[in-house]
């Protein structure tokens, strides 16, 4: 090197770096300046230390042959620079030639070389190197989280598949019970559990007593006199009243009411309220309201007529304990008993250990109300012993299938329902009862084979391949989150599921007088 004098100097005789911004000039550099700009702005600093200010980092510094040029230019001008920028493409460069960097210029720590340096409670901190088996590690530890994060996090799918199914079925006698506690197919013996299913059951009655209701209201011809000595408008709407033993009668003008000065006018007026307690007697209509109107006299000349009353079917004390005596009789009603069978299709109940449980609501009506019916609603709860659906999908394939059969069987299709009377074991308590039992197998596709045929595809061609290559039309395709554009490729992110229209159609229905849906009416005899 040479001093600004043109004499050589060596590495030792150079001023010690300090931190100090008395020791160095800091010159601004652009994204855009080129090399040559950058070493006249490197020879017009006064110091011997130049800090380069590159805060959006620079084209030509991030470039090996630009850098290069720039440090000959310095190391030819007796200069040592450093760089003070955000960029990581200059900051890596720099340090790549020990340069040293830091984000802005009173953090330059001009011992760092290319180390990283950090400006920590008002100092700066240089990070020391790390060997290249340590970058390797933490490369290969987060290449490691990267992929725990795609298994773990990445987009999943369900696909529910309506392949072609046939159905199968039988009829066996079943040993069950809550005793039970294996499963031996080979005396068909399958444990049983309590299941349960609610409801909402509307029991109504038609109502047996009467009330009178007013249906008409009355009118009435009224006389009002003026006084004053200037014209008075009275507005439609306006209430006149009538005293009829403690109980006041009101009625409302039903047009607008002009009364010359010291003259008088008649008005219609009909009651507020309709029903016979409108027709007043002549001369009772004498008061207004509002006192607005006080120095108007007011009077009806004619009675009041036209309020007219109706007798109409109403709730009586009666209905209301009929109501409840027939709310009460659902907890013995077979029908009711068996609303778990269809509740919970996929168990095989036992409907004679079925018991219920009620909650009235309160009836829709207090005696006295008109009405022509009467409703409450009934919560409901039922319980029985049942062979669950899991149990079912557990044995179904081993008492339907022949060993030799390789379709799938589609779990969730399985009815099993009661065909005759059961027998109770005394000593034990196991029930031992008939059951005709159904289920569905696939005939062209297995699970297997459609999450491989799918895996990777966006979800139309998913669809695409399941009609054509298998003859699945209906097919339901769910990818999570929303906006990712294919299914996974990884097996264990996508869930398969196989499913058949057969339950919808089954043949075998339970027995017993069912009643469908979630919300039934019953009505009293």
């Amino acid at each position: 090197m040479t001093d600004p004098s043109g004499s050589p100097r060596d590495a030792d005789d150079l001023p010690e770096p300090a931190e100090e911004a008395d020791y160095a000039s800091v010159v601004h550099v652009s994204k855009d300046d080129d090399v040559a700009t950058i070493c006249g702005r490197i020879d017009t600093a006064p110091s011997y230390a130049v800090v380069i200010h590159a805060p959006g980092g620079n084209r030509e510094l991030a470039r090996e042959i630009g850098m290069r040029r720039v440090m000959r230019h310095a190391q030819e001008s007796g200069k040592t620079i450093a760089f003070a920028t955000r960029s990581l493409a200059l900051s890596s460069r720099a340090r790549g030639f020990s340069i040293p960097v830091a984000r802005r210029p009173e953090y330059v720590r001009w011992d760092a070389g290319g180390r990283i340096v950090m400006g920590l409670a008002g100092r700066t901190l240089v990070i020391p190197a790390i060997g290249r088996m340590v970058q390797i590690s933490v490369i290969a530890v987060i290449a490691v989280l990267f992929i725990g994060l795609v298994l773990t996090m990445g987009p999943s799918a369900t696909v529910i598949a309506y392949p072609a199914a046939d159905p199968v079925e039988t009829v066996l006698t079943v040993t069950t019970g809550p005793e039970i506690e294996e499963i031996d197919l080979e005396n068909v013996a399958l444990p049983a559990s309590q299941v349960s299913s609610s409801r909402v059951i509307t029991v109504a009655i038609p109502t047996t007593g009467s009330t009178t209701v007013a249906v008409d209201p009355a009118t009435v011809t009224l006389e009002v006199s003026n006084p004053l000595g200037g014209e008075v408008d009275v507005p439609a709407g306006t209430v006149v009243l009538a005293e009829i033993d403690d109980e006041t009668v009101e009625f409302t003008l039903d047009e607008e009411l002009i009364i010359p000065a010291e003259d008088q006018n008649t008005i219609t007026a009909t009651a507020v309220e309709a029903g016979s307690p409108g027709n007043v007697d002549a001369g009772t209509l004498t008061q207004w309201e509002s006192d607005v109107w006080s120095e108007l006299s007011v009077t009806n000349p004619e009675p009041a007529s036209g309020g007219g009353d109706e007798t109409v079917a109403a709730v009586a004390e009666d209905d209301i304990v009929t109501l409840r005596d027939t709310a009460n009789l659902l907890q013995e009603d077979r029908g009711v008993q068996e609303t778990i069978i269809a509740d919970r299709p996929g168990d095989a109940i036992l409907a004679d250990t079925a018991t219920v449980d009620i909650d009235r609501g309160e009836p829709s009506a207090d005696p006295g109300t008109p009405a022509e019916v009467v409703i409450m609603d009934v919560a409901i709860s039922v319980s029985a012993l049942a062979i669950t659906e899991e149990t079912w999908d557990e044995v179904a394939p081993e008492l339907l299938l022949d060993d030799d059969e390789e379709r799938e069987f589609i779990l969730g299709s399985v009815q099993a329902v009661e065909t005759g009377e059961t027998e109770v074991d005394p000593e034990t308590g196991n029930t031992v009862a008939e059951f005709a039992i159904s289920a569905a197998v696939a005939t062209e596709a297995s699970s297997a084979e459609i999450l491989e045929a799918v895996k990777g595809a966006s979800p139309g061609d998913a669809r695409s391949i399941l009609e054509t290559r298998y003859g699945i039309d209906d097919a339901e395709i769910d990818v999570s989150p929303g906006w990712a554009p294919r299914l996974p490729r990884f097996d264990f992110r996508i869930d398969v599921e196989l499913r058949s229209r057969l339950e919808d159609d089954s043949a075998i229905q339970p027995t017993g007088n069912e009643l469908n849906g979630s919300d039934s009416t019953a009505a009293s005899p």
